[in-house]
């Protein structure tokens, strides 16, 4: 009975075989396990901080800014003064608070300002004087000396004088009498602004910019008034010096 129990020779090696997978298989994947263990600990150890990422984007910016103020000063000897202002914006709305930027920016706007002088004599008699061609975004001054002579004679109600026509009549938005500017865009009308003694304006769209005194068309005026325009200003072309 108890030989007849016993395991046969094959069939214990096979038993002891399948004893040697297990432990080895059992060891090598506690060696797996350990060794992914020891990956984990160092990426961990290896990931940097948030003080020290902070530094990098610190960093990564300081070269940005380099590089666009490099650029702005190229574009500046280059004659490209508008470009250089893009390119300086782009460094001020990254870091408001770089020192000098606001400076420069301003700097150049007035250089440009102060370029493309015309002086013209503007005869009030008439009611639209063709100043200059001007540009979309880019600015311009205007300044202004002299007086003029008006009368009006004219049948009011109680509304007073119309402004519903500004072709015909004074504009509602600027003072009686005042010089006005407006940019013709071919042949269509912008919005009128006031000019008075002097402006600095920026037009919305590219043109030819007229000037006139701010009184309905049946008024008589007489006198002239002095205007010099600078910036971003150029003559009027002989074709376009006819009223609008």
């Amino acid at each position: 009975m108890f030989r007849e129990r016993l395991c046969s020779p094959s069939t214990f090696f096979r038993c002891a075989l399948i004893a040697l997978v297990v432990l080895a298989t059992g060891g090598a994947c506690e060696n797996a396990f350990g060794q992914s263990r020891e990956r984990d600990s160092k990426k961990k150890d290896s990931a940097s901080s948030p003080q020290q990422l902070e530094a990098r984007i610190s960093k990564a910016e300081e070269q940005l800014l380099e590089e666009y103020l490099s650029i702005a000063t190229e574009f500046y000897k280059q004659g490209e003064k508008e470009q250089s202002i893009s390119v300086l914006e782009r460094i001020s709305q990254i870091n408001p608070r770089m020192e000098g930027i606001r400076q420069r920016i301003d700097g150049i706007r007035e250089e440009l300002i102060q370029e493309n002088g015309l002086k013209v004599d503007f005869d009030t008699s008439k009611l639209w004087l063709p100043l200059a061609e001007v540009e979309e975004g880019k600015p311009l001054r205007l300044a202004v000396t002299g007086d003029y002579k008006l009368d009006l004679t004219a049948t009011l109600t109680t509304t007073g004088l119309s402004t519903g026509d500004p072709s015909r009549d004074h504009v509602a938005g600027a003072p009686f009498g005042a010089l006005i500017g407006m940019v013709f865009t071919e042949g269509k009308p912008g919005e009128p602004f006031l000019i008075g003694g002097g402006v600095e304006h920026t037009p919305k769209k590219t043109g030819t910019l007229f000037l006139r005194v701010n009184v309905p068309i049946a008024a008589k005026c007489k006198g002239e008034l002095k205007v010099q325009a600078s910036g971003a200003v150029k003559p009027v072309s002989k074709a376009k010096r006819t009223t609008p």
